[in-house]
């Protein structure tokens, strides 16, 4: 058991500086740092070794349950013909151009427009900290410059959340408009289920992909925003 806590712990240390030199933005990759090292202590500190395996697998199941729900919504797929599709912003690069989780975003909408000529689109983002111009301003450019005609498509540049992506970009539909969001598959099920609290009840979705990289740490960090948002009442 030492051996494979040891091993265990070296694993997701190693996977928290790759996370640290590849996606450092937020700091989550610390988590997967101090997540090793706890295990390198429990295998090396006989005392410590039951307490921190009992409070490892409890998250573990937490996060097993959370993780259900985010794949159940990212197995997702919207109907044909929606009247709009509206793309959740998610930061851009120093020179104004869109991060890799954002083109994912940007080319599964592409893909849903150019087999749905009649869908408009929403690009729901405002301008973060260390951003040149506002994530709706280079989405709809980054849309345009990929061969979608620049009159289907409608900026929304002043939400910092997803409850605020979701409540502006539902001002901007009609009443009636049948409507999916466009996230990142591990994003989905909460981009959802806020959607039902802030204007776009019975929305569909449509996952994007996520670098496999990335995915686990996109994952985890998405276990523990639900959490925030359940405490707060978004969800």
């Amino acid at each position: 058991m030492t051996a494979a806590l040891m091993a265990t712990g070296a694993v997701l240390a190693a996977y928290g500086v790759l996370m640290a030199l590849l996606y450092p933005a937020g700091g989550f990759f610390l988590v997967w740092i101090a997540l090793g090292a706890a295990l390198v202590v429990a295998a090396r500190v006989e005392r410590a070794r039951v307490a921190v395996c009992a409070v490892l697998a409890a998250c573990a199941l937490v996060a097993g349950a959370l993780c259900a729900l985010i794949g159940s919504a990212a197995a997702s797929t919207p109907p044909a013909g929606l009247d709009s599709l509206v793309v959740l912003g998610a930061g851009l690069r120093a020179d104004g151009y869109p991060t890799e989780t954002l083109r994912y975003r940007l080319d599964a909408a592409l893909d849903y427009l150019d087999r749905n000529p009649e869908t408009a689109c929403v690009v729901s983002g405002g301008q973060g900290p260390g951003e040149p111009v506002a994530e709706a301003d280079a989405m709809a450019d980054y849309l345009v410059a990929h061969g979608l005609d620049e009159g289907r498509v409608t900026r929304e540049d002043r939400s910092t959340t997803t409850a605020e992506n979701v409540r502006n970009s539902a001002g901007l539909l009609g009443r009636d408009a049948s409507v999916a969001i466009v996230t990142n598959d591990f994003h989905l099920y909460r981009a959802l289920r806020i959607a039902e609290k802030n204007g776009l009840p019975g929305a569909f979705g449509l996952a994007a992909p996520t670098n496999p990289l990335y995915l686990p740490q996109a994952t985890l960090r998405e276990c523990a925003a639900l959490v925030k948002d359940f405490l707060v009442g978004n969800l």
